[in-house]
């Protein structure tokens, strides 16, 4: 139903833009776009779109991240009366042209700007029957031929949805709701437009923060004032278990929140149900693809059943027997759910139109859902799965299993397939089985194989979770494959060679089990990445929830979308267990201990001095890498001898060492990088004054004192952008006269995640008193002679966000045996120190202790330590 104001996304967002233009519509962090400002860019689009042939009943491809720019192209389609299809960006090349050969779009909106259709087609009322009104979207799920299959929802339909979900949920204008789905999933429309229409501020999440549990979720919804909740139901379910073993979980604003997909735990139910202080109100909500999004509300109280509501306004459900695709399991006398009335699609675009889920029952256009259902007597409906060969995973996402299979088959060396679905932690996941032909298929690992390929054609969350290859399948009495008995393998924890293998403290180990728990298998090897063999914003949830209930730590979502990698996931939780710190920023601790040696063991130190942030961070990785059975510490700058000067700083850092027993040691190396080279420089100096040959100084690419080039403002912008990985610009944290706002800094790192949320702002001026400090420190510095401290230093190329002084061109050693060659230092290095002490690596100056080019560190520094 179009208006001169176009279609009611449009006309929604123009309304408000007329009498309220300056109201928030849509947020991200610090970025907001007033409803004036949405109506005016998607007018601007829609222009756009108009040239290009979009109209009524024609389609657009929105192949977009979810944000902003993904409102904006929806708005403008609207305006046109046009259809619109979603792709979510993530979704394997293959898949998405399959998608748009299926719908012909007259135009596709990407990152890359407005193209014209590859292949625009027919109009879409004359592919399928108009019922009510122009094509709203198409919305893609899965097809059991091997495609998948549209269905043409009209503007009525979702129309009809957006003003029953707002009354529902008594939607209004100071509402404040927070984007969480997929933008592929059904409840993406939901969100949008029935904030657009009543008015509220959209606000999109930041993965990388909102993934870290339910407490980080929890204070992100607080902070924005989040009041309404849609979220998928296997989210819902995973931080539903989280807040029942945590009442002091609590979100004041939060007065509603729905779970669609899937059906909620009773227990997640009981959990939401408490998050405010008042009580939240908890909402389930049901609706197929095939229906313009949520067909039926239903309000649960904590031990109420878990049931579907009676349809919405303009929507009629009735109940017919069993087709002939048999019993559902467990459905005992269940009925099929027929939807009738506005909010069912046309049907399926393609090859799909002649589905018979759609079909007239007297005389009403009907679609069968294949759902088994039974009335209940106080009103709503019981489900008891499904007739057919369909199922929900992931929290909601339908996927038809022959779809799954008939890929199978596609992999050259797979015979026979059967795909199963199986309860895993959190949510609905698949499993596969295959059969193998020998001849071609590959000698080692053929499920990695399999998994990968599977990947390159499907959405993650329609490649299985587990794959296993069997000689045969077993059998029922008939002949037929035993999906019961695969049921029962899939279902089937590791085995318990893996769990005895997985020792309490080795986080290696329990890593790899929770790896093979969430995902269905352990890493093909020690490089592959968490989300590229089948990971998801889910499956982090759970594998970041076992890791804490096995290990005793707390991994955060951000660090594990940083990084995915086994190895240096492991490496990262090794370290958080030996006290390790794993941050940019301070600990708060002088000396902290980054290995320790062997007992009895006082042959070695290493001592690494610290940089410009003052944290010790930067070894982490190196300090697992020198020669086992070393001790290893590293030192940080304390807030208290903050802008006193280097020789203050050197003289104290030296004493805490002696107090620690650094001279028990029978030789000790004394090194650092970048600044911390200078501070190891003057420290060892210190130490040599005790402790005498026994110390030397091995210092990593230091800048020249004379030639130093960090300002103030230079280092508070490092400070903010590295130190607590905060996005917002260090200007703005800058005063008019050139101050800083360090109470800003606070709530910032907070709201990033770096900062503890109980921590005061006294961290984070201890914090930068060492910043500053190291800022300032090299000023005026005059190196003196080593008088007998044996030193070499290594050289890195200059570059990076700091601008050392150039130290003069590389010189190669034909025929040397080292990737290092002699060099020649310049400045004030170069007044104390002989060439032949200087060594250079062809590498950033920021690099140098990145890998591989720490292992390169690593070597020098072994071999100049020995001699």
């Amino acid at each position: 139903m179009t208006s001169d104001k176009g279609a009611l996304l449009y006309s929604a967002i123009a309304a408000h833009a007329s009498e309220r233009p300056r109201a928030t519509a849509l947020s991200r962090g610090e970025h907001r776009l007033t409803f004036s400002e949405l109506a005016d860019a998607a007018d601007d689009l829609a222009a756009r779109l108009a040239g290009l042939g979009a109209a009524p009943e024609t389609v657009v491809v929105i192949d977009l991240p979810v944000g902003f720019d993904t409102v904006v192209a929806m708005a403008a389609v609207s305006r046109l009366g046009a259809a619109f299809t979603l792709l979510e960006p993530d979704l394997p090349a293959s898949r998405k042209q399959l998608i748009i050969d299926d719908c012909r779009p007259v135009a596709l909106v990407t990152e890359s700007g407005v193209t014209r259709g590859p292949r625009p087609g027919a109009r879409l009322d004359e592919r399928l029957v108009r019922r009510t009104s122009p094509a709203a979207y198409v919305g893609y799920t899965s097809g059991s031929t091997g495609t998948p299959k549209g269905a043409v929802i009209e503007q009525a339909a979702l129309e009809n949805h957006v003003r029953r979900t707002a009354e529902w949920y008594g939607l209004t204008a100071s509402d404040t709701r927070l984007f969480f789905s997929s933008i592929a999933f059904d409840l993406a429309l939901e969100q949008i437009c029935t904030s657009m229409f009543a008015g509220c501020e959209l606000a999109f999440r930041d993965e990388m923060f909102v993934y870290g549990g339910a407490e980080d979720f929890l204070y992100h919804c607080r902070r924005l004032g989040v009041t309404v909740l849609s979220l998928p139901t296997g989210v819902f379910n995973g931080f539903g278990a989280e807040l029942a073993g945590a009442a002091a979980h609590r979100a004041p604003d939060l007065r509603l929140v729905m779970a669609g997909g899937e059906a909620p735990t009773r227990a997640a139910v009981a959990a939401w149900a408490a998050v405010a202080p008042g009580g939240t109100r908890v909402v389930n909500g049901y609706g197929p693809t095939e229906t313009a999004v949520v067909v039926c509300y239903r309000d649960l109280a904590p031990g109420d059943a878990i049931a579907i509501g009676d349809p919405i306004d303009g929507v009629g459900f009735r109940l017919e027997p069993l087709s002939e695709a048999g019993n559902a399991e467990g459905a005992g006398d269940a009925t099929e759910l027929v939807i009738q009335g506005v909010a069912v699609g046309r049907g399926y675009l393609g090859r799909a139109a002649s589905s018979s889920a759609f079909c007239m029952l007297d005389g009403v256009w009907s679609y069968r859902t294949g759902d088994a259902a039974t009335a209940r007597s106080d009103g709503g409906y019981d489900l008891h799965g499904r007739f057919d060969a369909q199922v929900k995973v992931h929290g909601g996402f339908r996927v038809e299993l022959g779809e799954i299979v008939s890929r199978l088959l596609a992999v050259d060396f797979v015979l026979d397939a059967v795909v199963v679905p199986f309860d895993g932690a959190g949510s609905r996941l698949l499993a596969a089985f295959v059969r193998l032909d020998a001849s071609l298929a590959p000698q080692a690992d053929a499920e990695a194989a399999i998994v990968r390929q599977l990947s390159s054609d499907l959405p993650a969350y329609m490649v299985p979770s587990r794959v296993s290859v069997l000689d045969a399948f077993p059998l029922t009495s008939r002949g037929k494959v035993d999906r019961a008995a695969l049921l029962d393998r899939a279902q089937a924890l590791p085995d318990a060679d893996a769990e005895q293998e997985a020792g309490p403290d080795d986080a290696a180990a329990q890593l790899r089990l929770a790896w093979r728990q969430v995902l269905g298998s352990p890493p093909p090897d020690e490089s592959a990445s968490f989300f590229a063999v089948g990971g998801d914003s889910v499956r982090a949830i759970e594998l970041i929830t076992r890791l804490r209930a096995r290990l005793g730590v707390q991994l955060r979502a951000a660090e594990l979308y940083r990084t995915p990698r086994f190895d240096a996931l492991a490496r990262l939780l090794t370290d958080r267990r030996a006290g390790i710190p794993t941050a940019h920023h301070t600990t708060g601790t002088t000396l902290v201990t980054m290995r320790p040696g062997n007992p009895g063991n006082k042959d070695r130190l290493w001592v690494f001095l610290p940089p410009l942030s003052g944290a010790v961070t930067r070894y982490a990785a190196l300090s697992r890498m020198l020669p086992a059975g070393d001790t290893v510490w590293a030192m940080e700058t304390p807030p208290e001898l903050s802008g006193k000067g280097m020789a203050a700083v050197a003289d104290g850092l030296a004493e805490v060492l002696l107090a620690e027993g650094a001279g028990q040691y029978g030789s000790v190396c004394v090194s650092g990088f970048s600044l911390g080279g200078v501070f190891g420089y003057e420290v060892a100096r210190r130490l040599h004054d005790s402790c005498g040959d026994r110390v030397r100084a091995l210092l990593i690419d230091p800048p020249d004192p004379g030639a130093h080039r960090v300002s103030v403002h230079d280092a508070f912008d490092i400070f903010v952008r590295v130190g607590w990985s905060i996005t917002t610009p260090a200007r703005e944290f800058t005063g008019e006269h050139g101050g800083f706002d360090l109470a800003a800094v606070t709530l910032a790192a907070k709201n990033a995640g770096t900062l503890a949320r109980d921590a005061d702002q006294q961290e984070i001026e201890d914090a930068w008193a060492v910043y500053e400090s190291n800022a300032r420190i090299l000023d005026g510095l005059l190196l003196s002679r080593p008088e007998g401290l044996r030193v070499r230093l290594l050289q890195g190329d200059t570059g990076g966000e700091i601008d050392y002084a150039r130290r003069g061109p590389a010189t190669v050693t034909p025929g040397g045996d080292r990737p290092w060659s002699g060099g020649r230092a310049v400045g004030q290095w170069r007044d104390i120190l002989p060439d032949e002490a200087v060594d250079r690596l062809p590498v950033d100056h920021f690099a140098l202790l990145e890998p591989p080019n720490d292992a390169l560190v690593r070597d020098w520094l072994v071999t100049r330590m020995q001699g």
